[in-house]
């Protein structure tokens, strides 16, 4: 490590923040962060932790602080994100040895680390002491409402449909206090420029912006931003398009919403968790629009 150094929390500083979109575009092509940092969401809340040589980044790891709700109660948590080494410097330990600089660095002021893992480098993650933890898909498969389609798809190129976007996310209340978390818009607007710009529909009756996608006979949840309570059955309506659609899946614990589902199906969402923390014995899915 001799010829390397550790550089982190450097947003504001120009050329080292388009370093990394040059670096992220090299290990992550599909991803880009340089529309969220320009619309003013990458918050002091996501610090960046980068190996650079020669001024560029070659291995780089990011953490998340976060307050996240288990069963009700509030803990201090980091999430682990966007770790990768650029293809000539892997399997040099850079990545090894930046975790052990992140997870010493907030050792004493967290509750607990997590992480979502790429399926190729589970082993990894192990190594650090991390547990892998199933979480569950909800599944509605009966009492589909017939569709009365009335929802209005949001469109973020303009501006009132921009705010309204910005106003709910940031106002919005607990998704789920099973396993959630709470202010996180600044990630949900990362998804929403990366993947989820043509998935945003609001109904207007209850002040309700849903992330949605409808495929293969079945409505895909994503997200359900409020920020007053109201009665999901009430909207379901309003939001389906297709006739054919059978089954709902939710990919967050539908407990604030209070909607019934049929089916938890375990599935190994390659969720990773450091520390001494209980995550309960009832089902569940950490919200798919906090997950960095």
């Amino acid at each position: 490590m001799s010829n390397h150094r550790i550089i982190e929390n450097y947003r504001d500083d120009e050329n080292l923040r388009n370093e990394f979109h040059n670096f992220i575009s090299k290990v992550f092509p599909s991803i880009s962060f340089k529309v969220w940092y320009s619309k003013g969401f990458w918050s002091d809340k996501h610090i960046p932790f980068s190996i650079i040589e020669s001024g560029e980044i070659i291995s780089h790891v990011s953490a998340s602080r976060m307050n996240i709700i288990i069963d009700g109660k509030k803990y201090k948590a980091i999430q682990i994100g966007a770790v990768g080494t650029l293809p000539d410097y892997r399997n040099k330990g850079l990545s090894r040895y930046l975790m052990n600089y992140v997870l010493d660095k907030f050792k004493d002021k967290t509750d607990f680390f997590f992480l979502y893992a790429n399926e190729t480098v589970l082993d990894f993650y192990a190594k650090f002491g991390f547990k892998n933890i199933s979480e569950y898909k909800f599944i509605a498969a009966s009492n589909i409402p017939k569709p009365r389609y009335s929802a209005r798809k949001l469109n973020i190129k303009v501006n009132s449909d921009f705010r309204k976007l910005i106003d709910l996310i940031n106002h919005r209340r607990l998704l789920t206090k099973r396993f959630g978390a709470e202010d996180y818009g600044c990630i949900t607007m990362w998804y929403v420029f990366n993947l989820y710009s043509d998935n945003l529909y609001y109904v207007e009756e209850e002040d309700v912006i849903i992330i949605k996608k409808e495929k293969d006979e079945t409505l895909h949840i994503l997200d359900v931003i409020f920020k007053k309570p109201f009665e999901f059955d009430s909207i379901l309506e309003k939001i389906i398009e297709s006739e054919s659609i059978k089954s709902i899946n939710y990919y967050f614990t539908p407990d604030q919403i209070n909607y019934r589902y049929d089916n938890a199906v375990k599935e190994n969402t390659e969720l990773f968790v450091l520390g001494n923390i209980e995550l309960g014995n009832s089902p569940f899915r950490f919200p798919a629009t906090a997950v960095t």
